[in-house]
C-alpha cells in the first residue's frame, strides 16, 4: 500500500530528530519509499544509541481541529453505520483495522455512539501513527546516496581524476550525497555526459 503525502517524524528518547514529507510505502518487510529511503542514513545512526519511533502524519496539510470537525461531520452523515464501515473515508481501507486496534476502539461501534474521547483519540492517531523501528535491512539491499571518490580529487570538466591520469569518474563513484527519486540517475547522466564529452 502506498501512501501518496505523509509526514514521517523520528523520535528518539521522548525527543524529536527530524521529519519529512512525501511517499511512504507499506511492504512485507515493514516500510519503504522514497521518503522512509532518504531518512534511512540517519535512522541507522540513532539506532546506534538506543531505540526509534516513527510517528507517521496521514494528513500533514490539516491540523488537529480540522481532522476532528472533519471525522464529526464523517459520523453525523453517517450516524447508523459502523466506525469500522465508514473510516475509510478518510484514511485507506488497509489501515482502518490497525488504527482502530492501536486506538483501543471497537469497529463495531455505531457511529452515533462513538464518543468525545475516541474521536479524540483517533484523530490524535491519525496525526501520530506510531510507527517502532526495529532495524534495516542491511548493506544486502541498501541504495547508495553518499561515499565515493573525494570530489577534490576530480575535474569537473572533464571527470577525469586528478591523481590519476586518463581515468574518469562518474555517477556512483563519486561522494554526492542525494535524496531518493532519480537524483542518483540524473547524476550518472550528466558527469557521463561530461566525461564522454572530454573523452571525445
Amino acid at each position: 500500500m502506498t501512501l501518496k503525502d505523509v509526514k514521517l517524524t523520528t523520535f528518539q528518547n521522548g525527543e524529536k530528530q527530524a521529519s519529512a514529507k512525501g511517499k511512504l510505502l507499506f511492504t512485507h518487510f515493514g516500510v519503504s519509499g522514497p521518503t522512509v529511503l532518504n531518512m534511512s542514513k540517519e535512522i541507522g545512526e540513532l539506532l546506534k544509541y538506543g531505540e526509534v519511533m516513527i510517528k507517521l502524519d496521514l494528513f500533514p496539510k490539516t491540523d488537529l481541529g480540522a481532522l476532528r470537525k472533519e471525522l464529526q461531520e464523517l459520523l453525523t452523515s453517517e450516524s447508523n453505520k459502523k466506525l469500522k464501515n465508514v473510516l475509510n473515508k478518510l484514511i485507506p481501507a488497509a489501515l482502518v483495522s490497525a488504527i482502530l486496534e492501536i486506538a483501543d476502539i471497537s469497529g463495531e461501534t455505531a457511529n452515533h455512539s462513538v464518543s468525545s474521547e475516541s474521536r479524540k483519540k483517533l484523530t490524535a492517531l491519525m496525526k501520530a501513527v506510531p510507527l517502532h523501528v526495529s532495524g534495516l535491512l542491511g548493506a544486502d539491499k541498501a541504495i547508495v546516496a553518499s561515499g565515493g571518490v573525494a570530489l577534490e580529487e576530480v575535474n569537473f570538466k572533464t571527470m577525469q581524476s586528478r591523481l590519476i591520469p586518463n581515468l574518469y569518474l562518474v555517477g556512483d563513484l563519486l561522494n554526492i550525497d542525494r535524496p531518493s527519486g532519480g537524483y542518483s540517475l540524473q547524476l550518472c547522466w550528466t558527469t557521463g555526459f561530461v566525461a564522454g564529452n572530454g573523452i571525445l
